[in-house]
């Protein structure tokens, strides 16, 4: 029963652990004037959380201990599909309705010591043969993780 205890106790401490590491990235998202209107008169700010969530998501796989900060900024995007404000704004449109996205990101990563380690940009449109079957912020999505994967080649080590 002891060594049960002990394993289970190791294990819930390697879990906060990792856990720790990984929430010790701080990611900032800003949005260019051209997004923030978007979001403001288009889509709806609620939006936003979504977004970060891609974000964080997108960088937290790839960048290494070393980086302690990213400041991203969204300079524009697009959405596949309609937002929920866009779906009340206009009466008539559907989820079925669908089109181009993409977006416009850059970004810096800083270590610990707040020195700039790192810094991308990357700007995609998709395309309309895929569009169908996108879900509302797929082609964002996408620019984002391509993003990410080149903020982490940048960063040394």
């Amino acid at each position: 029963m002891v060594k049960l205890i002990s394993a289970a106790a190791l294990l819930l401490a390697m879990t906060f652990a990792t856990t720790a590491s990984a929430d010790a990235l701080q990611v900032n998202v800003t949005y260019g004037e051209k997004a923030q209107t978007k979001f403001e008169k288009t889509y709806g700010v609620r939006e936003k959380a979504v977004i970060q969530e891609m974000v964080e998501k997108s960088l937290r796989g790839r960048l290494g201990d070393q980086v302690a900060r990213v400041d991203v900024v969204i300079h524009d995007l697009t959405a596949n599909r309609p937002t929920f404000k866009e779906l009340g704004d206009k009466p008539g449109l559907s989820m079925q309705s669908f089109g181009v996205g993409g977006a416009d990101v850059s970004g810096k990563a800083y270590d610990a010591a707040g020195n700039l380690i790192g810094q991308a940009s990357y700007e995609w449109t998709g395309d309309i043969i895929w569009a169908d079957t996108a879900w509302i912020w797929s082609d964002a999505d996408r620019t984002l993780s391509v993003f990410a994967r080149r903020l982490a080649e940048a960063v040394p080590g």
